[in-house]
Formats: structure tokens, C-alpha cells, sequence
């Protein structure tokens, strides 16, 4: 594997969610300062980082080393909880979190843009 894969691989994770490096490392729980630096200096970040910054994306480092993009979605940690516990419920309340999911994603897009407003700019 190429240094410059995993940097150029994160990049292109970024811009087709339209994140900065800010929402990155908000999503990843890095601080902004560490990835900056990271990519600032073309360093490659360790496997634990790595690690975080996958849940980040909500991908597996399988997905994320997958250059020909044939692996199928794989179920983070997370995922398979967030599942687990969904199954635990009766149909009722299974019906209420979709109700709220949905909801949330409603928001999620209405303040987007009001979001990215409020990123610092990041100089490249």
C-alpha cells in the first residue's frame, strides 16, 4: 500500500459527502488540530486514527481499502448495535424510532447549510 492512498482515499470520502475537515473530525472524534496537521504535512495517520475516522464515515477499513468499490456494506460496530437494540423492541416503539429517524433526517438537512456557515475556514 502506497502512503499517499489512505490521504487521497480520506479526501475523496470527504468531498462525496461534501465534509470539511472540521465535520471529519467532529464525525470521527479527532480533534481538528491532529487531522489538520496530518494532512497538512502528508503524514499517514495511524491505524487507530485510521480506525475513527472509518466509524467517522461509518464504513470498515475493509470498505475503505476496497479501491474497486466491489465489497459490499459491511456493518460497523456501532451498526450492529444501533441494530441489535432496534430488534429488542416491541413493533410500537420500532415504529416511534423510524418516526424519529426520519424526522432527524429532516432537520439534518434543513441545517446543513447553516452548518457548514459555522465551520472554520480551512487553508489548503
Amino acid at each position: 500500500m502506497r502512503e499517499e492512498y489512505v490521504l487521497k482515499r480520506v479526501t475523496e470520502l470527504r468531498e462525496e459527502r461534501h465534509w470539511s475537515l472540521y465535520r471529519l473530525a467532529k464525525e470521527s472524534d479527532i480533534s481538528y488540530s491532529t487531522l489538520s496537521n496530518t494532512f497538512h504535512r502528508n503524514n499517514v495517520p495511524s491505524v487507530s486514527t485510521l480506525m475513527r475516522i472509518c466509524d467517522g464515515f461509518g464504513i470498515t477499513l475493509a470498505e475503505f481499502f476496497d479501491e474497486e468499490g466491489t465489497m459490499p456494506k459491511q456493518l460497523t460496530v456501532s451498526d450492529q448495535q444501533l441494530l441489535t437494540d432496534f430488534h429488542r423492541l416491541p413493533r410500537s416503539d420500532k415504529n416511534l424510532v423510524t418516526a424519529y429517524m426520519q424526522g432527524l433526517l429532516k432537520v439534518a438537512a434543513i441545517h446543513k447549510d447553516e452548518e457548514m456557515l459555522l465551520e472554520p475556514l480551512e487553508t489548503e
